[in-house]
């Protein structure tokens, strides 16, 4: 998937304009920047689910599928009919699935009345079985707790090896640095893209996130301490 010059708009204001990029594929991207630099719109757009006012985006043969930060939760539906619901035919991904997030006691509950932690869950595995090449993933850890951060992070790594390509949005800079070959910074006036090790410097952080250099210096330690 690549788009060129693209503009998006909201309420008649521009949220964007001129970013280009190519997502590369088989690889997961991760896409950093402010809250209202235009993460969820750019997503939105690349999957279709919003008009772009101008440019292109060319995504060949490629199903894409998108998970939102919040899900609309429709009462009487359970765990196990939403995982039912459009998904592969792969059993065995399926179980693998439920076991790693823990699905199991939950597959007879009405997703309504579940946690948002358990509804995220649910949510998260109901996207890796959609039968879709790209996944596009709008804050993906939000109300998960430490135990199933990582479980996601081993997710992701399972579906990178599987061939899927992923773009992600995330706060978070290490669980960036975990799980990505690529890094994308975000703002109204451009899209910043490149290999994860060139992208996670402690200016970047300053220019692109407006951290103090105090601060970036401590995240840029504590990720070049991980051997990114």
């Amino acid at each position: 998937m690549q788009f060129k010059n693209l503009q998006a708009a909201y309420q008649g204001q521009i949220v964007f304009e001129n970013i280009n990029a190519q997502l590369p594929s088989g690889q997961i991207t991760t896409l950093l920047g402010l809250n209202g630099s235009g993460k969820t719109t750019l997503m939105l757009l690349l999957a279709g689910l919003k008009p772009m006012t101008a440019g292109e985006i060319t995504a060949g043969a490629e199903k894409t599928f998108y998970l939102p930060q919040k899900n609309q939760v429709f009462d009487f539906l359970t765990v196990a009919e939403l995982l039912a619901i459009n998904r592969n035919n792969d059993e065995s991904q399926l179980q693998k699935l439920i076991e790693l997030f823990g699905l199991a006691p939950l597959l007879k509950r009405d997703i309504s009345l579940l946690s948002g932690g358990q509804q995220q869950r649910a949510w998260i595995v109901y996207t890796l079985l959609q039968p879709a090449k790209i996944l596009l993933l709008d804050e993906p850890l939000t109300y998960l707790d430490l135990k199933y951060q990582q479980k996601f992070l081993e997710a992701l790594i399972w579906q990178r090896q599987l061939g899927r390509t992923i773009l992600l949005s995330l706060h978070d800079i290490n669980f960036a640095a975990r799980c990505s070959q690529n890094i994308w910074f975000l703002t109204p006036q451009q899209l910043v893209t490149g290999k994860k090790a060139a992208m996670l410097t402690k200016q970047n952080l300053i220019n692109y996130l407006e951290l103090s250099p105090e601060y970036a210096q401590l995240l840029i330690s504590d990720v070049r301490g991980r051997n990114i």
